[in-house]
């Protein structure tokens, strides 16, 4: 109720309904148990970005988990290019719990591939371009 009613959280208001009436409240611990975030209420201070940040913590809560690793496979990547190592990231270990009991775990980001089919004219009308198919071809291999 503090999150609906108190002046200073009216930024989090919005989000208050989400999980209000969830019997259980999302929350990311890092390896020494620290609270890094509270999603989608808040984000913790040990993950937010300064320019002086190293190392970037990039986290994707959704209630569809196929819909979050998509996004975060894209944002993943999409950082990635700016690592000293371009393109390289670090697997993190989800792991669920349950009154201290492991129900579920897997490794993320999963960054699998799929192969996809368009037709070129489709493909020219999402890059904004005019390519010619061996052209694709060529910049795809």
């Amino acid at each position: 109720q503090l999150y609906e009613t108190d002046a200073e959280c009216k930024s989090l208001k919005p989000y208050v309904p989400l999980i209000k009436d969830s019997p259980l409240y999302p929350v990311v611990l890092d390896a020494n148990d620290t609270v890094m975030s509270l999603p989608p209420i808040i984000n913790g201070d040990r993950s937010k970005i300064t320019l002086d940040t190293k190392h970037v913590f990039i986290e994707c809560t959704a209630t569809d988990l196929t819909k979050a690793n998509i996004v975060l496979d894209t944002m993943v990547t999409m950082f990635s290019q700016y690592c000293a190592s371009p393109y390289t990231v670090e697997p993190v270990d989800v792991i669920y719990k349950n009154a201290d009991v492991i129900t579920n775990s897997y490794t993320t980001p999963a960054l699998s591939t799929r192969k996809e089919t368009a037709k070129v004219d489709f493909v020219n009308s999402l890059i904004g371009i005019e390519l010619e198919p061996r052209q694709m071809l060529t910049l795809c291999n």
